[in-house]
């Protein structure tokens, strides 16, 4: 997949969130750890980081080492993360806690964070951390470490995340529709069979009704899609010119 860099369209939060973790889905990670990398790829994306254009290069670099426990070392006022070769999208929630939690203690607080992947990523606590009034200032090396430490905000500013509720995530159209397209895996194929399991009730193709306790009164199911050879494919307007 190329990197394009020419933005001329702009994804909502609710439409990136929706993609991303459609594709997480189509990649077989488990529930339990999407929302979390969904976020980090959401505010990668809104920063200008490897974000969208590098999304499906990337996506399958998220499961290195995911399954391993980061080990961390206490010292005074500051820690250090072993993320144990993880990317920086599994590790940026866990960054975050840690500095809520050193704030909440002794006002203050540093996380060095080693053997971790894509480094320059880290840029993604900052976003994460503002849900709980803080900042963070981010240095990275090309060694693999990154270092988060709070500071005090400089002056009042929007938080990113209304930012993107107002402004959106400006990107480049066809590179957005390629990964919709490609999310759209993640989804159940449109069967008849498919259909019939979309409500409250289950259709049988005899047109009897399962689940419901007062027939046709239960539901206002439309059954004459049942009589559809052919299912469309779904179409996606591209917006507006």
């Amino acid at each position: 997949m190329t990197a394009v860099n020419v933005p001329d369209f702009v994804v909502s939060l609710r439409e990136a969130r929706i993609v991303i973790d459609r594709l997480l889905q189509w990649k077989g990670f488990p529930a339990g750890r999407r929302p979390a990398l969904t976020e980090a790829g959401l505010y990668s994306a809104s920063l200008g980081l490897s974000g969208f254009e590098l999304l499906l290069d990337n996506i399958d670099s998220l499961k290195i080492g995911i399954e391993r426990r980061s080990a961390i070392y206490d010292d005074a006022t500051d820690l250090c993360l072993d993320a144990q070769g993880k990317h920086t999208w599994a590790v940026a929630e866990e960054v975050s806690d840690l500095l809520t939690e050193m704030d909440r203690r002794q006002g203050e607080g540093c996380v060095t964070v080693m053997n971790l992947a894509a480094p320059e990523e880290l840029a993604v606590v900052g976003p994460l951390i503002q849900k709980h009034g803080l900042d963070v200032n981010i240095e990275t090396s090309r060694s693999g470490t990154a270092v988060a430490r709070l500071v005090v905000p400089s002056a009042p500013r929007e938080s990113e995340i209304l930012r993107i509720c107002h402004h959106g995530i400006p990107t480049d159209r066809e590179l957005w529709f390629e990964l919709f397209d490609t999310s759209n895996a993640a989804q159940a194929p449109d069967t008849k069979l498919s259909r019939m399991h979309t409500g409250p009730v289950v259709l049988a193709e005899d047109g009897t009704l399962v689940g419901s306790e007062n027939s046709e009164e239960d539901h206002d199911m439309d059954t004459s899609l049942l009589t559809e050879e052919i299912i469309a494919e779904p179409v996606m307007k591209k917006g507006k010119g």
